[in-house]
């Protein structure tokens, strides 16, 4: 529970600083980094589905930020 807290916390805490889009993105990154820690520091098994798994998240969250900041560049000023 206070893993939950800590991370809603953070989540908070960089809304402000990242805006909401930049924020909603990296949050994307949550499992990729559970993952990696649970390999690192609980000696879980990391399997060939996992890293695919991983790389696809990656990726999604890399197009995202590009076509959300190209979106962003070529809109009008309300």
């Amino acid at each position: 529970m206070l893993c939950t807290a800590v991370a809603i916390i953070a989540f908070f805490g960089g809304l402000p600083l990242l805006g909401p889009t930049s924020t909603s993105v990296l949050s994307t990154l949550e499992p990729v980094v559970t993952v990696g820690m649970a390999t690192w520091l609980l000696a879980e098994s990391f399997t060939g589905v996992q890293a695919i798994g991983g790389a696809l998240v990656l990726v999604a969250v890399t197009w995202l930020a590009m076509t959300q900041r190209e979106a962003a560049e070529r809109a009008t000023p309300v």
